[in-house]
């Protein structure tokens, strides 16, 4: 499947392109998946498989302080599978919805950032998600490395820099307390002198 993805780009391969790759008829593909859609999400659950294999410890529990630290070592488990997950993510902008992996983790991530999120910030929750999804994932690796040409490791930290930033401005910890622009540290000044 993932030779089938690379040469089409993820747009419009067809079930019987996997099955002859595979050397089965596409009745057989349809035997065990029902339809393309339910390939589409066997094909993303191998890959998740294939990287937490490679990673060597199994998925972290997810947590808000932990996703900074978690893109680092996703990114460098993405460039050991690069091929499966570049295909991965092909398959994602073919198909152009994401795959049941990405679902249950954006789901997961909404929900953590909504316990926590600041009502300060004019973004919902699944908006606030999305942004920080988009370095969070095989879509953001792929992105910072195959389109801006970073280094597995220049993403990564660029990555972490950004969910970190984001994180911190969402939940409203660790941020500082605005300073006063320069004409409100004159007025303050003027009145303190006054006084």
């Amino acid at each position: 499947m993932v030779d089938v993805i690379m040469e089409t780009d993820g747009i419009g391969f067809s079930v019987q392109a996997v099955a002859d790759r595979a050397g089965v008829t596409h009745r057989t593909i349809y035997n065990h998946f029902p339809t393309r859609e339910a390939l589409c999400d066997a094909f993303s659950d191998y890959v998740d498989e294939l990287l937490e294999a490679s990673s060597g410890a199994p998925e972290p529990a997810w947590s808000l302080a932990s996703l900074p630290l978690l893109v680092e070592d996703l990114y460098r488990t993405l460039a050991l599978r690069d091929r499966h997950a570049r295909a991965y993510v092909m398959l994602m902008i073919g198909n152009r919805r994401p795959m049941s992996a990405w679902r249950k983790r954006s789901l997961m991530a909404e929900k953590l950032i909504a316990r926590e999120q600041s009502g300060r910030i004019p973004l919902t929750p699944r908006q606030v998600t999305a942004v920080i999804r988009m370095f969070v994932s095989t879509m953001g690796w792929h992105l910072l490395t195959e389109q801006c040409g970073l280094s597995t490791d220049e993403a990564a930290a660029a990555s972490a820099w950004a969910t970190r930033t984001l994180l911190d401005a969402a939940i409203a910890k660790r941020t500082a307390k605005p300073s006063s622009s320069p004409s409100q540290g004159g007025a303050n000044a003027t009145r303190r002198r006054r006084n």
